[in-house]
């Protein structure tokens, strides 16, 4: 079978291993048949797109292409050999190290890069790596068309060649200058709407999930005057390890108990913050003072905000959707845009999420899963605000045909579903090098300027439930501001805090810990993860998704309402139902692979007064999932189904599992993904057991065999 792509929805991720250890011999072969990515395939990864950018011209020899990292390859062998791939294709490896995302893609864009590899697997485990890729110019994310021309690239590569191809770029490591740069761009008040003196009183619980902000994040806090307490510092501990986001997705409060005795102990961030809070109830209580937390993910573009709630001694978790209302509502109240500002979301979101900001005088739009879609967004709207500004000022014939030329390519690229960001930046890069060449750069950095400010630019923010937030930021270079959308952890953070503050009532009460859980009137919002599943399954033409929907579509039939199935054209192969009553969204079921981990998700979205009947779907539908779409040759899967054998006669403590097969796997990680995202285990004290799903998985499992 032809392999088409490799990448998922952000890049490459993936288990590390060593290529000795493989049964494979190339890099490529590894990850096809075994689904591990080595240290010679970041060699032949940075390699091909360096190869692919010179050979379209989009990069000249000796050009800059800036490398960094989260924090995870302690060994330093897949940096490094990455770093060889791009000095192996001719280009000069500039690396940053150890720095949060958003500071390596704003430093390709400052010094001209031909584009930013950052290495990180994100809110994955430790043992898993990555690669995402920047591109220069426009920093956008690669899209589906790029990924199938790399895909094929990879393929082609004779990686003995490859191995024995000489250094031909240069080295340079500018750590210092990046960092410096990234620290100046977040001290910019023009970058974050929180002034140093607000945050008086309050004690915030600063999660960096032993990632990328962990060598970096006192230094951008320091001027604030806040009582902080940073937590998960540490990568010798574990990205991501019982820290950051990724444990709280689809959480909306934790109680004392789960932090103390259940299935959030061991967890730093919320026993200081429990430890804080409950020191301070009664102050709290009776003040605006508050304790809260910033959480990140390992490579710093996600954040939740969390919130100790004294008055139910619990701890509230805030979401994207709920945050990214926050901020919009601010900048409502700070800006006056000539028409209806954009709000931008995920199928993944609240469906009320949307309708709130609707009413809040927003034009909305809903992309396909992946931050890369809110950044083509960004980035469109933009350049439209660029283009605006150029047509007011160029009358020439020849740059309004060639203008119609672009923005017919562009619309022609989304409506065939071609998404290509490398022809997308280069037929923007002609229409610009055209206005230097002929108008000068005056004109051009003036249309910059021009799209930096809020109001003259239609994307207002955009957002995932997940916790990527994007909006508009300033970067000064080249005696120049630049207009630059991306993730960024910490000012998510600063501007949701920024806009609660501004928003909210000037003393806590009961009602005041209830608008920040629903500062609009939510939904029905449910997630359900399968991990170690065959992802071909879910394919197009597949038997069992022609199963699948069938079953959708007879257990969706409700009085009143009518099914229709929606294929995105960024994500075709998702499966997506909408429900609609009188022609009005009432409903969105969809189930999807996930493009950064090993599983698909059952997603449920809608009314709150249709609860009853998506939770009586979500039961049908997620039971066939966890029944159906295992992959049965993963080592995984197969200690899923060991762990759930050995607990069918009686609770167990983690020492009591034993197998061969535990022994190659990371049994603490299978035991989280088993019990606080399948709900197949419960942890008791220090004892596992199972639960009623897991039996009906362990004895459909016995039946099937």
């Amino acid at each position: 079978m032809k392999v088409e792509r490799i990448q998922g929805t952000d890049g490459i991720r993936g288990p590390v291993c060593c290529l000795e250890d493989c049964s494979s011999l190339e890099p490529i072969s590894a990850l096809l048949n075994e689904g591990v990515l080595t240290e010679e395939f970041f060699e032949l990864y940075t390699y091909a797109y360096c190869l692919e950018l010179l050979e379209v011209d989009f990069a000249s020899a000796t050009d800059l292409v800036v490398i960094g990292w989260d924090p995870r390859d302690l060994s330093g062998h897949c940096n490094k050999a990455a770093v060889r791939g791009i000095r192996k294709a001719g280009l000069t490896a500039v690396v940053v190290e150890i720095l949060p995302t958003p500071a390596i893609s704003l430093y390709q864009l400052h010094v001209g890069a031909a584009c930013a590899f950052v290495l990180t697997a994100s809110h994955n485990p430790a043992d898993q790596h990555g690669i995402k890729i920047f591109l220069g110019y426009s920093n956008m994310k690669l899209f589906p068309e790029d990924d199938k021309r790399l895909t094929q690239r990879c393929l082609s590569i004779n990686y003995q060649d490859l191995r024995n191809s000489p250094m031909l770029g240069e080295l340079r490591n500018d750590h210092h200058v990046a960092r410096k740069f990234f620290i100046e761009f977040m001290a910019d008040p023009q970058n974050h709407w929180l002034s140093g003196d607000s945050l008086a009183g309050s004690t915030i619980i600063v999660d960096s999930a032993n990632g990328a902000f962990s060598p970096i994040i006192k230094d951008l806090l320091k001027d604030y005057s806040a009582d902080f307490i940073f937590t998960n510092t540490d990568p010798a501990h574990g990205i991501n390890l019982r820290s950051g986001v990724a444990d709280l997705e689809g959480v909306a409060f934790i109680s004392a108990d789960e932090i103390q005795n259940g299935l959030f102990s061991g967890y730093e961030t919320l026993h200081q913050m429990l430890k804080k809070g409950q020191e301070q109830k009664d102050e709290i209580r009776n003040s605006s003072d508050l304790v809260l937390g910033f959480v990140f993910d390992g490579d710093g573009d996600r954040c939740f905000l969390l919130f100790y709630e004294p008055f139910q001694d619990r701890i509230l978790v805030l979401g994207g959707d709920v945050l990214a209302y926050f901020q919009a509502k601010l900048l409502q109240r700070n800006y006056n845009w000539h028409k209806a500002p954009l709000f931008v979301n995920t199928v993944e979101s609240d469906l009320e999420a949307t309708r709130a900001a609707q009413k809040a005088g927003f034009e909305t739009m809903q992309c396909a899963v992946g931050d890369k879609w809110i950044l083509w967004q960004a980035c469109f709207y933009d350049w439209q605000a660029k283009q605006n500004f150029y047509l007011n000022k160029i009358t020439a014939p020849e740059f309004r045909i060639m203008l119609e030329e672009a923005n017919s390519k562009l619309e022609k690229m989304v409506i065939d579903s071609k998404f290509d960001v490398l022809s997308a930046t280069r037929t923007i890069m002609s229409l610009e090098k055209w206005v230097r060449d002929n108008m000068g750069d005056e004109l051009v950095k003036s249309a910059y300027d021009n799209a930096s400010q809020q109001r003259n630019n239609h994307f207002a923010i955009g957002s995932e439930e997940s916790g990527h937030i994007i909006a508009l930021a300033k970067m000064y270079s080249g005696n120049g501001t630049h207009p630059v959308f991306i993730g960024n952890s910490l000012k998510c953070a600063l501007n949701s805090l920024a806009a609660i503050l501004a928003l909210r009532p000037e003393k806590n009460t009961p009602e005041f810990f209830e608008w920040l859980k629903n500062p609009f009137p939510s939904g029905f919002q449910k997630s359900l993860p399968v991990y170690y599943v065959d992802k071909s399954l879910l394919d197009e033409g597949s038997g069992l998704r022609a199963e699948l929907e069938e079953l959708l579509l007879a257990n969706l039939n409700w009085p009143g309402m009518k099914v229709k199935i929606v294929k995105r054209q960024e994500e075709p192969e998702m499966l997506l139902l909408r429900v609609l009553e009188k022609g009005i969204p009432a409903a969105t079921v969809f189930v999807r692979n996930s493009g950064t981990e090993d599983k698909l998700a059952l997603y449920l979205r809608g009314r709150a007064d249709l609860s009853g009947h998506l939770e009586t779907l979500a039961e049908k539908i997620y039971t066939f999932l966890l029944l159906s779409f295992k992959n049965k040759n993963s080592p995984m899967a197969q200690a899923e189904k060991l762990v759930l054998k050995c607990l069918e006669d009686g609770a167990k403590q983690k020492i009591e599992l034993k197998h061969e097969i535990f022994t190659k796997i990371s049994l603490e990680r299978l035991l989280l993904e088993m019990s606080s995202r399948q709900k197949l285990i419960r942890k008791e004290g220090d004892c596992w057991s199972i639960t009623e799903m897991g039996r009906i998985c362990s004895n459909y499992s016995e039946r099937s065999e």
